[in-house]
């Protein structure tokens, strides 16, 4: 399973949900017929079907089967929207869904070791990477001046840091 995002609040009166994608889920979304929604970190998901997404500025309004008024869809807000892996599109040619980096080694063009990815974040202007090693945190930034490579089969992301990166 693979988490797409959260529902943070109800739209109208006839169920929908609003929806804030973790990152660019539309091209997911419109391929996705089943969706799972949790209640971290206990809650088991619950399956339901994708009958629309609309996306609405930063949020997307989703319909889904069986929730129908405003009251249905109030006791989603605040899960997490999840759908299998294996109902994702696949990405474009030199494309890479981001979930796939986490537990990826992370190393300096010269050879250094930094740590492992602990997770990915947008900021609005450009991904960040938190890349762990035991206590100590980078926060790397996803642009072209400091990745210089992402080898999914090899499990690593070679950076170049830029002054004060690391420090």
């Amino acid at each position: 399973m693979i988490a797409l995002g959260e529902i943070v609040g109800t739209h109208g009166v006839g169920g929908l949900l609003r929806f804030h994608p973790y990152s660019d889920a539309s091209a997911a979304l419109a391929a996705i017929r089943t969706v799972f929604l949790s209640r971290p970190p206990e809650g088991d998901p619950r399956a339901l079907s994708l009958l629309s997404a609309q996306p609405h500025g930063r949020i997307v309004r989703l319909k889904l089967a069986g929730i129908d008024s405003i009251e249905a869809a109030e006791a989603f807000v605040g899960t997490v929207l999840s759908a299998a892996e294996a109902d994702l599109p696949a990405p474009a040619p030199g494309e890479f869904y981001a979930y796939r980096l986490e537990g990826l080694e992370v190393v300096t063009v010269q050879g250094g070791r930094l740590g492992t990815i602990a997770r990915l974040f947008p900021t609005g202007s450009n991904d960040v990477l938190v890349v762990r090693d035991g206590a100590r945190e980078y926060l790397i930034p996803v642009i072209a001046d400091v990745i210089r490579a992402i080898d999914l089969d090899a499990g690593r992301v070679v950076i170049e840091p830029i002054a004060g990166l690391l420090e």
